[in-house]
């Protein structure tokens, strides 16, 4: 376990490293390397504010991230957190650090006023689906997600 870590919201000073962990993550579900859209898509979320982008550091190197959106949830009529992103890079996994920044987001979540967090992964990620539910997500039972692909 990484002990001390710190973890940031990223502003442009951190576009690099959150480009960087970003475009690792989507190569981690499948997706063609392209540094060029990454990094224009994750300056976007920066400069609009429409996401929050939190990176851990261990000794000054970045070692994972979190991105999150924010929505609403017409039943409970409060705000809410989509957690879209979480990604540790192979060589700083096993180290406690995704759970770090799980607690974080939590924290930020609850301090913020939020009324909870959804996320999703893919079916056969059990290593993120046990960390999932060891931070005590629960899988929604109630609900039916549905997703429509236009590109």
């Amino acid at each position: 376990m990484v002990d001390q870590i710190s973890i940031v919201r990223a502003t442009s000073e951190q576009l690099d490293d959150a480009a960087l962990l970003f475009a690792s993550y989507r190569q981690f579900y499948g997706l063609a390397d392209n540094q060029t859209e990454s990094r224009k898509f994750i300056q976007e979320r920066l400069e609009k504010q429409d996401s929050a982008i939190f990176i851990a550091y261990h000794q000054q190197q970045a070692c994972g991230f979190v991105q999150l959106y924010f929505s609403f949830s017409s039943l409970s009529i409060s705000s809410t957190i989509i957690l879209n992103d979480l990604y540790i890079p192979v060589n700083h996994r096993q180290k406690g650090i995704a759970t770090q920044l799980m607690q974080y987001v939590k924290k930020f979540a609850h301090d913020g006023g939020y009324s909870g967090i959804s996320l999703c992964t893919a079916s056969d990620n059990h290593k993120a689906r046990a960390l999932y539910e060891q931070a005590g997500y629960q899988i929604d039972n109630q609900f039916v997600y549905y997703f429509l692909n236009l590109k």
